[in-house]
């Protein structure tokens, strides 16, 4: 017997409409599910002066060197112990953040920071790329996987100082580990935006693949 074509289609986009019907619940109920509404992130270059004050004719560091200095450091912001034993608060708040503006800085900027071992560097690409090869220092915190990271963040200064970069200016891994250190608090973040891509064309210095 023919099957009656008006009762296929109609099967078929009952099945169309329910698959997207269940794709937009599990994206409002995921804690990474994606936005539907794009919203332009505006980007803002930081000045010399803003990254290198001087004072008293030295220039003021926002961390002591070397990687110690992130051990051992008690919690200074209110709730935050409360938080720890709770990462998934942090996680419904994530989602809801309104803060969209970038502060950039360039390669010179970035390299000068690095050198005076000044701030924490975090590679927000993924997992494969990062072993590929990454700047030297670079933590990796996956922008897809940053609510992992919850524990690794909880234990700093909100006022330290952090750099964030992926490839390019056109990825956004980097703006969804901003965001997500936004809402933790962190003030003073910044995004290097040329990124790996700029980095390694201009042969600076990197990690032996699958170091760190």
């Amino acid at each position: 017997m023919k099957p009656d074509t008006g009762i296929l289609i109609k099967e078929v986009a009952t099945i169309v409409i329910l698959s997207v019907l269940l794709a937009f619940v599990y994206n409002t109920a995921s804690r990474k599910g994606i936005s539907l509404i794009r919203k332009e992130v505006r980007k803002v270059a930081v000045t010399d002066s803003v990254l290198f004050p001087v004072t008293g004719g030295l220039i003021t560091s926002s961390i002591p060197a070397g990687d110690t200095a992130t051990r051992n450091i008690p919690v200074i912001a209110p709730l935050h112990e409360k938080a720890l034993r709770n990462p998934d608060s942090m996680a419904q708040l994530y989602p809801g953040t309104e803060e969209h503006v970038m502060r950039v800085i360039n390669l010179t900027q970035f390299k000068r920071l690095l050198d005076e071992n000044r701030a924490i560097v975090i590679d927000a690409r993924d997992k494969e790329s990062f072993a590929a090869g990454h700047i030297r220092t670079a933590w990796n915190v996956p922008g897809l996987e940053v609510d992992q990271y919850f524990e690794k963040f909880v234990i700093l200064p909100r006022d330290t100082l952090i750099m964030i970069y992926c490839s390019n200016s056109e990825c956004h891994l980097s703006r969804i580990v901003g965001d997500f250190l936004n809402v933790m608090g962190f003030s003073n973040l910044y995004h290097y935006d040329g990124g790996w891509d700029e980095w390694s064309e201009k042969k600076m210095q990197v990690n032996n693949p699958g170091v760190r």
